[in-house]
Formats: C-alpha cells, structure tokens, sequence
C-alpha cells in the first residue's frame, strides 16, 4: 500500500510539472507575440510614396497603408506564434493524457497484493503445521510459536481486509473474503485448543480439516485472472 500511495505522489507531481511547464510554454509565447506586435507598433517600416504619373486616377495609385501592409511581416510573424502556441497545447495535452494513462490498473495493483498476501499466508501456514504436529502442544517454545502465529495472523487479516474492499470486481472480492474467513476458522480452533477449558478442545480431525480449507483458499487468491497458474 505505500507504495501505491508513492506512485500515486509521484504521478500528481509529474502532472504539476508538466501543467506548469505548460504554462510557461504559453506564457513565452504570447510575451513573443506581444513583442513582435509592439515592435511592429512602435517602429513602422518606411514607406516611399509612389508617384502618381500624370493622368492617373487617385483610386488606380497604390495607397501608402496597403504598401505598408503588404511590406510589414509583422502579420505573418503572430500568425506563425499563434500556430506555435497552439501546437504546443496539443503536444502538452497530449502528454498529460499519455501519462495518465501510464498509472497501474485497479486489478494489476490487487493482484500484486494478492501475491504479497499469499507470500505472508504461506509463511502462516507453515507455522501452523509445525504448530499442530505432534508433541508440538506441549513443547517448550510451544507459547512463543503460538505468540508469532498470532502476530501473523493479525498482520495477514489487516492485508485481507483491506484487499477485501479495495477489490475491483467481485471475484476478487470473493477471494479475498474466502481467504479471511478460512484465517478466522483455522485461528479460532487452534486458540481452543491451546485454551484452558478441555472440554471445549476441538478434535485433531477439525484443526487439521481447517488448516488445510485455509491452504487452498490461499492457493485460490494466487490464482491470475486468466485461471492458469503462474
């Protein structure tokens, strides 16, 4: 989980770079603009007035403002940043969008999950079996085996519950409440077992039933999507 939270981070901090570099981009831009136009503004080209040869109508001579205007580049130069501009907005939300797409998918990053839940559930299971064989009960470090069993078994049911309800699509849902409440069933009869009442010590038969419903249920959540096994 921390590090889909840091991915996630690093993602939004990408996001802001890439807006802000955005708005630079913009921003030179239009100070570009604004620039070519006030020089144009500020410093006219020189026109000659062309001579009217003798004769000739005032509306058959070239004015003074259409040679200027067809003189003055300063019309093609804010077209030419007008299209710069533009195609920089494109190419940048282009790439934000890209980027977004990038992010893990809901499912890839349950699965991953899946896979850590199912390393941790393995090592449970193994410590359980060693636990349940014979002579184990009453051993010297029976107390200590049963201290970690617990321990990890807090730290798996947190990791399933969370699973639980961050699970994208109902069979995943399943799978991980499967897992849970065959860790329940398997805790609660072995907790009896070592409890201090007799008569409610379960028989050998029932642990062993659970401990081995809670192994396949592990061996379910590994499963990928697509049934085969990895």
């Amino acid at each position: 989980m921390r590090n889909d939270a840091r991915a996630a981070r690093i993602r939004r901090r990408a996001g802001c770079l890439v807006l802000t570099g955005a708005t630079l981009a913009v921003g030179l831009l239009v100070t570009g603009c604004s620039g070519t136009i006030s020089s144009a503004v500020k410093t006219p080209p020189n026109v000659n007035l062309p001579t009217r040869p003798a004769g000739q109508s005032p509306a058959a001579a070239a004015s003074p403002e259409a040679t200027a205007t067809s003189s003055n580049p300063a019309s093609s130069l804010l077209w030419l940043w007008i299209l710069l501009a533009v195609l920089a907005i494109i190419i940048i939300t282009y790439l934000i969008a890209r980027s977004r797409r990038r992010g893990p998918k809901p499912a890839d990053i349950w699965q991953s999950r899946a896979l850590d839940a199912y390393a941790k559930g393995s090592a449970l299971y193994d410590a359980m079996e060693l636990a349940e064989a014979p002579g184990a009960l009453v051993a010297p470090d029976a107390a200590a085996r049963w201290a970690d069993i617990q321990r990890r078994a807090d730290d798996l049911g947190q990791a399933l519950y969370a699973m639980r309800e961050s699970a994208p699509d109902e069979d995943k849902r399943m799978r991980s409440a499967d897992v849970l409440a065959a860790l329940q069933s398997v805790r609660s009869v072995m907790a009896a077992e070592r409890g201090p009442d007799v008569s409610q010590v379960p028989p050998p038969d029932l642990v062993r039933s659970r401990l081995m419903s809670f192994g396949a249920s592990l061996q379910a959540l590994r499963e990928p999507d697509d049934g085969r096994p990895y």
